[in-house]
């Protein structure tokens, strides 16, 4: 009986931290030393800025995954807008701005889950997709949706890096060899 509770606690205290990722074949692999486009995610969340959030850690974590040349969209702000959209119309303009600028791949996603679970634990629980395209067709060569939820005493922001990291470490990216000396 007291190994059947220790067992049952273990598995308990393993499914805690749970991610659930799910991905396209990772297909040929895309140039890291070609210069990609980070496109404005949509925010299909009640959490303002979480898009702008999620952005902000998928740029940092290509570079750490060996894109040498990322680019955000630049945002258009509007005279009279409050808040901004959820992002269909920015990514939409980033699309149109990195087809312009003659940028050949692009990285987008969508946030649909950022928040803490309400009670008394207070979980935080993270979901994304994210879509590595070529322009100017917008072909997806990449795909990857996942969820994960972190403990009480995690940040949303570092339960959302996680999942990001597991997501952008199943892109296919090509590394870049270094330069011999």
């Amino acid at each position: 009986m007291k190994q059947l509770m220790m067992l049952l606690l273990l598995a308990i205290f393993v499914l805690s931290g749970c991610t659930t990722l799910r991905q396209t074949e990772r297909g040929k692999a895309i140039p890291g030393d070609s210069e990609w486009a980070l496109l404005h995610f949509i925010n299909n969340t009640e959490t303002p800025y979480a898009a702008e959030r999620a952005e902000a850690i998928t740029q940092v974590l290509l570079y750490a995954g060996g894109v040498r040349k990322v680019t955000m969209a630049p945002v258009e702000q509007r005279e009279g807008d409050m808040l901004p959209d959820r992002g269909s119309r920015r990514y939409q303009q980033g699309v149109a701005w990195a087809v312009k600028q003659g940028i050949r791949f692009a990285v987008t996603g969508t946030v649909t889950e950022w928040r803490y679970k309400v009670g008394l634990d207070g979980e935080p629980v993270v979901g994304m997709t994210l879509l590595v395209m070529e322009l100017p067709e917008g072909k997806v060569l990449w795909s990857g949706s996942a969820g994960r939820s972190g403990w009480s005493r995690d940040a949303v922001s570092s339960v959302a890096q996680q999942l990001l990291q597991s997501l952008v470490e199943k892109m296919p990216i090509q590394p870049v060899a270094e330069p011999s000396k």
